[in-house]
């Protein structure tokens, strides 16, 4: 079975094509909090595509939503989100 890391970067590699990810499972910070059912159920996302361009901060947030909608359904608590595209991360 796959780690639902695994999941999460396969979905936004492939439907983003991001030209830089970072992934980070922070479930573990969280295992007091309630409800803690799932060992990897809190993430922060970095995310630079060029998927992005042209996009509000909101209908970013949405398109990545809505590529994990199963998994925010339950297996995911909490996704914190960091959307670029690569002109505006190039300026970082």
């Amino acid at each position: 079975m796959e780690k639902m890391e695994e999941v999460v970067s396969k979905k936004i590699r492939s439907a983003l094509d991001p030209v830089h990810l970072e992934l980070e499972d922070e479930s573990a910070s969280h295992s007091g909090h309630q409800p803690f059912q799932n060992p990897a159920s809190h993430f922060r996302a970095v995310i630079v595509s060029a998927h992005f361009k042209d996009k509000s901060l909101v209908e970013r947030h949405r398109m990545v939503y809505d590529l994990l909608k199963e998994e925010l359904k339950g297996a995911i608590h909490a996704l914190a989100l960091k959307t670029f595209t690569p002109e505006e991360w190039g300026k970082k």
